[in-house]
């Protein structure tokens, strides 16, 4: 086994790690299975799994697997994103509080996991043969997502009196789908009406997805 497997195989081995914990912490019952945190780091655990158990049994990895787990891999940056520079700055504690909650299951969930599953993706995926189309593909799991969340709301769900898991896609705030106040910016709402908040997630997802494929295919052309 040489050292960039084994290096793959520990970069893996601590994201599953990292991901169980994160989620054993913040399981609260079946609401859980309802926000994007929770979601991403189950596709991504899933992936990881795969792609570890392949690592170690040396076998090939087809490019729509790859192309699956890229998929994962954008998800669980804007997890990483999202929370870094929306929802722990709103957080009413404090920053750094907002990682330490559930006994640092946050921490887990929203930057050790995420951070590992995106250096594990530039370095250990260049086999990927990706296509501009991809960076299209990745708004795939954000759209399932919004769309689970409206049907849910439709259905009486709701997350802290909220109608949504998230402040930015909080609709039943008083911006709500399109009006704009940066004066009602907190934990219920980013001042900014819904639509144009999946908009710009949207279009986020499009350029993360362009930047990951081209830094990979980049790294991909050092290794060959």
């Amino acid at each position: 086994m040489n050292k960039e497997l084994k290096l793959s195989i520990i970069i893996k081995l601590i994201a599953i790690i990292s991901c169980i914990y994160g989620l054993i912490n913040t399981f609260y019952g079946l609401i859980s299975y309802t926000y994007f945190t929770t979601l991403s780091n189950i596709f991504i655990l899933i992936m990881l799994i795969i792609f570890l158990i392949r690592d170690i049994r040396h076998k090939e990895k087809s490019n729509m697997l790859y192309l699956i787990k890229f998929l994962a891999t954008i998800s669980i940056s804007l997890t990483f994103f999202v929370f870094l520079f929306i929802l722990a700055p709103a957080y009413s504690k404090g920053f750094i509080e907002a990682y330490k909650l559930y006994n640092w299951g946050s921490l887990c969930l929203h930057f050790i996991t995420p951070l590992l599953s995106i250096i594990d993706f530039f370095i250990f995926d260049y086999k990927y043969k990706s296509k501009k189309i991809h960076s299209i593909y990745a708004t795939v799991p954000p759209l399932i997502y919004v769309g689970f969340v409206i049907l849910l709301s439709n259905l009486s769900v709701r997350w802290h009196d909220m109608k949504a898991p998230y402040n930015f896609l909080n609709f039943g705030s008083k911006v709500g789908w399109f009006g704009i106040d940066l004066s009602e910016y907190g934990e219920t709402s980013v001042g900014i009406g819904v639509f144009y908040m999946i908009i710009i997630l949207l279009i986020l997802f499009i350029i993360l997805g362009m930047a990951f494929l081209r830094i990979k295919d980049k790294m991909s052309m050092r290794k060959k």
